[in-house]
C-alpha cells in the first residue's frame, strides 16, 4: 500500500471502524480537528493493514553529487532578495524537549552563549535582519504540547508584523499498544499517553491554525523553517534569491553525509517518478541498514531545514486534502523512563518528506556550518568553546582559525549526560578545544579555568572519588588523573 496515495476510504472496514472508534473519541475529547483524527486514522490504517512505513532500496536511486548546485554557486541570485525578503517569514520547530540531557523542558531554553539560550539567539538574528533590510520579518514557533508553556513564558516580544502569532500549536497523536493495537492508557501520568506526531505535522498544523491562511492573506509567500536547536540555519540571502529567482515550490537544504550522521535521513529519487525523496532509518528494512549507512552511496544528508512557497503548499494540500507523507513507525516503551513499561507505537511522519509531493522541488548542497544541532552535552561542549564564535548577526559559526574537521567529542555519560552535571564540571569554564582534533572524557572530571586541549586527548580518571584538572593545564595524549 502506497502511504503517499492512501485514501481514507477506510470507512468501509468494520474491523477498522471498530478499532479506531475509541482513538477517535480520545482525540475529540482534547478538542483535536477533525482533519487530524482523520488523518491519524489513514495512518493507523497503514499500520493495521501492515504497512512498515518503509521505503526499500529497490525502490529508490542516489543522488549524484553533480546533480545538485552548491551554496557557493548561487550568490549571483543575490539581487532578489530586496524584492523577496518582504515576502519571507521564518519557523522554528520547536516541539523537542530536552530529555537527552536530562531536561523535561524546551530544549531551546538551554543556554548558548553568553548566557543567551536558542531562543535569545533566534529572536536577536531575525532583528539584526529585520534593521538590514528596513522589513519586518516575522517570526514564528511551532510548540509541542510538551513545550508551549515553557517557551511562551521565557520568549521576548518578538512584535510580528499584523499581529502574527508568535507561535502555533503542533498536534499530538495517542499512542498505540503494540501488543493489541487499543490505546494505550498509563493512568499515573496521561501526558504519556500521547506522542508528538514529528514534524511533518507543520503542515497540517498551518493549516488548522489558520497560520497559513493569516501569512498568504498578508503577502508572505515564503518560508524558512528549521529546528530550533540547529544554530547553524539562519537565513542566508543567496538562498532567499535563489528561491526566488528559479521559482522553487520546496527547497531543501542537504550537506555531504559524514561518518558521525550516517544514521540520518538521506537524500534519494523514487525509481517511479524520478521525484527527490528522504529516506529515513526508521523507514529502512533491518536487512538494508549496511546499505543505508553507506555515505558514498547516499551521499547527502538532509539537514530538516527547507524553503517552501507557501502558495503551493495550500495548492498541495487542497489537492490530497492533506500534505503526502511517509509513514514513520517508533517502537518504544510507553514510559521513555521506563524500560518495563508497555511497547507502544508512535506513528510520526518527517516534514523533509514532503518534498516529492511538490511539482518544482529541489535541493540545494550547503556546507557543514549550516547545520549544527545540539542534541548532546557533547554538542554543546563544541558549540559553547572556541570551535565557534559569534558573529555580529548574532549567528555562531565555525571559528576561521580552525581549519580540520571539528573534532569528535565523547564525554562520558555517567557524569556529563545531564545539563546539571555538565555545568557543574564546567563551572570554571569551557576549555579551548580549537586544536583538539579528538576528545574522550572517562570518568568524574571536573575541568579549572583556562584548560587548553590539543590533538587526540583521552582523559581518564577510574578511582570513585572526583579529579579537578588544574588550571591553566594544556592537555594532549592519554592523560590519567
Amino acid at each position: 500500500m502506497d502511504s503517499k496515495n492512501l485514501e481514507c476510504i477506510s470507512n468501509t472496514d468494520p474491523d477498522l471502524m471498530q478499532m479506531f472508534k475509541a482513538y477517535a473519541l480520545k482525540m475529540e475529547e482534547q478538542s483535536l480537528p477533525p482533519i487530524v483524527v482523520n488523518l491519524f486514522k489513514c495512518y493507523f490504517s497503514q499500520l493495521l493493514y501492515g504497512s512498515q512505513g518503509k521505503l526499500t532500496q529497490q525502490e529508490i536511486i542516489p543522488v549524484e553529487q553533480n546533480e545538485l548546485e552548491s551554496l557557493d554557486s548561487i550568490s549571483k541570485y543575490r539581487e532578489k532578495v530586496p524584492e523577496a525578503i518582504s515576502e519571507l517569514a521564518v519557523i522554528k520547530l520547536n516541539g523537542g524537549l530536552g530529555t537527552s540531557m536530562g531536561l523535561e523542558k524546551a530544549k531551546s531554553l538551554i543556554k548558548v552563549r553568553e548566557e543567551k539560550s536558542f531562543l535569545n539567539l533566534i529572536a536577536e538574528q531575525i532583528k539584526v535582519l529585520r534593521e538590514k533590510y528596513q522589513t519586518r520579518v516575522p517570526l514564528l514557533f511551532m510548540n509541542s504540547f510538551r513545550t508551549h508553556m515553557d517557551t511562551m513564558m521565557h520568549v521576548q516580544e518578538i512584535d510580528n508584523p499584523y499581529h502574527l502569532p508568535q507561535a502555533f500549536l503542533q498536534h499530538k497523536y495517542p499512542k498505540i499498544l503494540a501488543d493489541d493495537l487499543s490505546p494505550a492508557k498509563w493512568p499515573e501520568n496521561p501526558e504519556l499517553e500521547w506522542n508528538p506526531p514529528g514534524h511533518g505535522d507543520i503542515y497540517t498544523a498551518l493549516v488548522t491554525s489558520g497560520v497559513l491562511k493569516n501569512l498568504l492573506e498578508k503577502g508572505y509567500k515564503y518560508a524558512f523553517i528549521s529546528n530550533s536547536d540547529n544554530l547553524g540555519a539562519t537565513v542566508d540571502e543567496n538562498i532567499l534569491g535563489y528561491l526566488k529567482a528559479k521559482e522553487f515550490t520546496f527547497l531543501m537544504e542537504v550537506t555531504p553525509r559524514t561518518i558521525t550522521d550516517r544514521k540520518g535521513g538521506h537524500l534519494c529519487r523514487l525509481l517511479k517518478n524520478d521525484r527527490l525523496a528522504v529516506r529515513e532509518i526508521a523507514q529502512c528494512p533491518e536487512n538494508e541498514l549496511e546499505d543505508f549507512m553507506d555515505i558514498q552511496k547516499y551521499s547527502f544528508f538532509n539537514t530538516n531545514s527547507i524553503w517552501l512557497n507557501l502558495e503551493e503548499l495550500e495548492k498541495v494540500f487542497v489537492r490530497h486534502r492533506m500534505v503526502p507523507l511517509d509513514l514513520i513507525i517508533n517502537t518504544k516503551n510507553l514510559d521513555p523512563r521506563n524500560p518495563d513499561s508497555p511497547k507502544v507505537y508512535q506513528l510520526e511522519t518527517a516534514m523533509g518528506s514532503a518534498i516529492s509531493a511538490f511539482d518544482h522541488a529541489g535541493a540545494l548542497n550547503v556546507p557543514r556550518d549550516r547545520f549544527a544541532p545540539v542534541k548532546t552535552t557533547s554538542d554543546l561542549l563544541a558549540v559553547k568553546s572556541d570551535l565557534y564564535e559569534m558573529t555580529d548577526m548574532m549567528t555562531i559559526v565555525p571559528n576561521p582559525r580552525r581549519k580540520d574537521p571539528m573534532p569528535d567529542i565523547h564525554l562520558d555519560s555517567g557524569f556529563f549526560k545531564n545539563i546539571d552535571q555538565f555545568e557543574d564540571r564546567f563551572a570554571a569554564g569551557i576549555p579551548s578545544l580549537l586544536e583538539c582534533q579528538e576528545l574522550r572524557v572517562e570518568g568524574n572530571v571536573y575541568f579549572g579555568r583556562d584548560v587548553k586541549i590539543k590533538g587526540n586527548t583521552f582523559i581518564r580518571n577510574t578511582s570513585a572519588k572526583p579529579v579537578t584538572i588544574q588550571d591553566g593545564s594544556e592537555l594532549e595524549g592519554q592523560v590519567n588523573l
